[in-house]
């Protein structure tokens, strides 16, 4: 039986699970071979290298453990990892930090799988909307699950470099308020 919303993929095969300290440094991995493969055509090579530096640094190590986050695992491999936090109270909104699929298995319905888990999680916190600040590659693959590209702007990066990106919130009728 499929999972709803999940195309019949790689997707639907993977398990979700807790992401524990000794999954670290293979995370980093995917979401430092991931971004660099997607941000070709986005993003400069300079700009690529200092969002790469900061997925290798311990701030960013900080980052995923501190937070609910969850990993895709095929068999023995992990394929995907995703971390989500809540805003501060009294915030009713989730956001998203990260979402990153090993590009050999983009586009086979992992990171939907993994934002269907994050969004049902964050339901069940009381999260009422959900945003995430999405770099410039992946701005599609949110629309495309529901998500509305509210504004484009930039995040700040520990380096003092600075890196595109859009804001965008989840669209309403998908369990989450539409936020103007």
């Amino acid at each position: 039986m499929d999972a709803p919303g999940i195309p019949n993929t790689l997707g639907r095969m993977t398990e979700l699970r807790p992401l524990t300290i000794d999954d670290l440094s293979t995370v980093r991995y995917i979401h430092t071979a991931a971004f660099s493969a997607a941000a070709q055509g986005h993003y400069s090579q300079r700009e690529i290298a200092s969002f790469t530096d900061y997925l290798r640094s311990p701030r960013y190590g900080e980052l995923l453990l501190g937070n609910p986050a969850v990993v895709a695992w095929l068999g023995a491999d992990m394929v995907g990892t995703a971390v989500w936090c809540p805003t501060p109270p009294p915030g009713l909104t989730a956001r998203i930090l990260a979402v990153y699929v090993r590009p050999l298995f983009t586009g086979e319905g992992v990171g939907r799988r993994l934002i269907e888990r994050m969004e049902a999680d964050a339901q069940d916190a009381g999260f009422r909307a959900i945003e995430v600040s999405s770099t410039r590659n992946a701005i599609s693959f949110f629309e495309d699950i529901g998500y509305r590209h509210v504004r484009d702007g930039s995040w700040a990066l520990p380096s003092g470099a600075e890196i595109g990106v859009g804001f965008m919130r989840k669209a309403s009728g998908n369990g989450f308020d539409a936020v103007e």
